[in-house]
């Protein structure tokens, strides 16, 4: 698939718009169980970090600031996939991770940029999926 540079952004906000509809169904109904029953609510929050972190489109044109927050993002990354327990949603981020260890190694430049959010946009929406999913079966 490819994507022009200039809709990528709106692309991460509508599918993120989509998948928060789930999440916020999660988290209320993870709200109104007993204190005890936290596994719903502890998806719903891994999922809303997950979006978040895998929604990153740095400014290629200016290569140091994207690398700058390539780093900041692939460490945030790292701390999600290390506390996430859903194993399929850990795949999904680790791949994001990986992604995003790309620009902030400087490897994505501005002309590989187009190709390398194309595929980021495909790892998004692996990452929203499963989280929709996650909010449908309750768990």
């Amino acid at each position: 698939m490819r994507v022009p540079k200039q809709l990528a952004p709106v692309l991460l906000l509508l599918v993120g718009a989509a998948a928060c509809g789930g999440l916020q169904e999660t988290g209320q109904a993870a709200q109104e169980r007993p204190a005890g029953v936290r596994g719903a609510l502890d998806a719903a929050e891994a999922c809303q970090r997950a979006i978040n972190a895998a929604s990153f489109m740095p400014n290629f044109a200016d290569p140091r600031q994207a690398r700058a927050d390539a780093r900041t993002r692939t460490a945030e990354l790292d701390d999600l996939v290390e506390h996430t327990t859903d194993p399929v949603l850990r795949e999904n981020l680790a791949d994001v991770r990986d992604s995003v260890a790309r620009v902030a190694s400087g490897e994505v430049t501005l002309d590989s940029s187009g190709e390398w959010t194309a595929a980021q946009l495909d790892r998004y929406q692996q990452v929203t999926t499963r989280c929709s999913q996650l909010g449908h079966d309750g768990r």
